[in-house]
């Protein structure tokens, strides 16, 4: 009987020492929660001393000079995008595959999208087709690239751009 007794003993204070820990997780939980809202308000007082100083609000000294760091961090932060955008290079050609238009893959060989054999483009410089203004077989007006009028269904027949006159 006294081993029973011993283990019911051994058992309780297993039980107590389970949840007392339970209840410093959901104590430790519950400051964990109210620091992190600390933090939120503490940064939305922040923001909000920044928007009256923005507005030309004055305040003590110590405020003063850390908004003038932050005027400061602001004009770095200002050169470093008009840097970038400095140095960023003019619209780049993006390839596009010959037989679909879609985007091509750097170095691709074959277009992703219709499986079309992408070819190695030359040096030369590619004769411009023009596309008419007018459906040749209906006359309606076609948009810009058509391929086939939108009014008769008709195969839109592009040719090269006329050669330029040198006078």
């Amino acid at each position: 009987m006294a081993l029973l007794d011993r283990l019911n003993d051994l058992a309780a204070a297993a039980t107590t020492r389970a949840n007392s820990a339970i209840e410093t997780g959901k104590l430790n939980l519950k400051i964990s929660t109210e620091e992190r809202k600390i933090t939120e308000f503490t940064l939305n007082i922040g923001d909000l001393m920044v928007d009256k100083l923005d507005a030309g609000e004055t305040f003590d000294d110590e405020i003063m000079a850390l908004y003038a760091s932050i005027q400061a961090a602001r004009e770095v932060i200002a050169a470093a995008r008009d840097e970038i955008n400095a140095n960023r290079p003019a619209a780049e050609e993006v390839p596009s595959c010959p037989v679909c238009g879609a985007e091509l893959a750097e170095h691709a060989k074959f277009c992703a999208n219709c499986g079309a054999k992408v070819e190695e483009p030359s040096p030369q410089v590619v004769e411009a087709e023009v596309v008419p203004s007018t459906c040749a077989n209906c006359g309606a007006e076609l948009e810009p690239e058509s391929k086939f009028c939108t009014q008769c269904g008709a195969k839109v027949e592009t040719g090269p751009a006329p050669e330029e006159s040198a006078e």
